[in-house]
């Protein structure tokens, strides 16, 4: 198998792993921080969820990385593939290098904030 199409596998197949977190986590996330604690149905206590999450919580900092993470992948590979598909084939190229610097700027911005955010994230509790 040449390594351009293996390439491509992974590529689709982390553009899979990110529409079932767009579609499940996401969501959830959504659900938590935009509709739950403005209407007063978080009863955990009175604290906002997102800093209930992340406060020394790895599996919180972690959830919230592969939520956005995940979710910016799938949406900007989408949406290329919808602007290649709307009659830009001929920016095909650069549509990708475009949508893949925008991924991994995002993935690295959403890395360093929840790092610095949460600066105890490697020390073990």
């Amino acid at each position: 198998m040449p390594t351009v199409a293996r390439l491509h596998a992974i590529l689709w197949g982390v553009f899979s792993m990110g529409g079932f977190i767009a579609a499940f986590l996401l969501p959830v996330l959504i659900y938590l921080v935009g509709i739950a604690y403005p209407l007063g149905l978080w009863p955990v206590t009175g604290t906002d969820p997102t800093t209930l999450i992340l406060d020394h919580r790895h599996l919180g900092t972690l959830f919230l990385f592969v939520t956005v993470a995940g979710s910016l992948y799938h949406g900007i590979f989408r949406f290329q593939s919808t602007l290649t598909e709307m009659g830009l084939a001929r920016a095909k190229r650069a549509l990708e290098a475009v949508g893949y610097l925008i991924i991994i700027i995002g993935i690295l911005a959403t890395a360093i904030y929840l790092l610095q955010y949460n600066q105890g994230f490697f020390s073990l509790p």
